[in-house]
């Protein structure tokens, strides 16, 4: 039973490690690529929003297409609002594993807090050149940040949508956040380093 439960373990962690890059369900990296070239909150004109896609906001003097630096940029962006959404969902699935699957979220985060903070920063900064003023700056801010929180509700209905497979992963979510492998250098090398150059 132990070698039994041992190898699913590892089968589920690798099927953690191995997904696919830039997850269906968000729209995010959709709007990222796309230069947040559909800022229109108030039914203006959408060629009135200065598009980011004319100015390069990845590293300074990198010389990357602005489209890398937004693929890259929505990457790492989507992975961590895919582990916020099944931190979530396993905390309704399961709740007998709720402070523990919480503790490691806890520590995955802490690991990765200036790495999150950096990219909430270039998120923010994506749609403040997408904007007019400051009042349009606010009214587009917020209106994605609601986006987002609506995609990942999404995220968590279809997860928590099929309880067998949710199940599963839950049982090792914990050990799945604990593990360095899921730090976001680890798994998207490229794109973290293209987003954070090595100095």
């Amino acid at each position: 039973m132990g070698v039994s439960h041992e190898m699913e373990k590892m089968q589920t962690l690798r099927a953690f490690f191995n997904r696919p890059r830039i997850p269906r369900w968000s729209m995010v990296a959709l709007l990222l690529v796309l230069g947040l070239s559909a800022v229109n909150t108030m039914g203006e004109d959408k060629k009135s929003a200065r598009s980011p896609t004319t100015t390069t906001l990845g590293s300074k003097g990198s010389g990357k297409p602005q489209s890398s630096y937004q693929k890259d940029l929505a990457q790492l962006y989507n992975e961590h609002q895919r582990v916020v959404a099944l931190w979530q969902a396993c905390e309704v699935a399961v709740p007998e594993r709720k402070d523990a699957i919480e503790q490691a979220y806890r520590g995955w985060a802490f690991r990765h807090q200036q790495v999150i903070d950096d990219l909430e920063n270039r998120f923010a900064a994506m749609i403040k050149h997408a904007s007019k003023d400051a009042d349009d700056y606010a009214k587009n801010y917020g209106f994605y940040q609601t986006e987002v929180l609506q995609m990942r509700e999404s995220q968590k209905k279809s997860l928590l949508a099929n309880p067998k497979k949710l199940a599963l992963q839950c049982a090792f979510v914990a050990d799945y956040l604990q593990n360095e492998r899921s730090d976001l250098p680890i798994l998207f090398p490229a794109e973290f380093h293209r987003i954070y150059p090595p100095r």
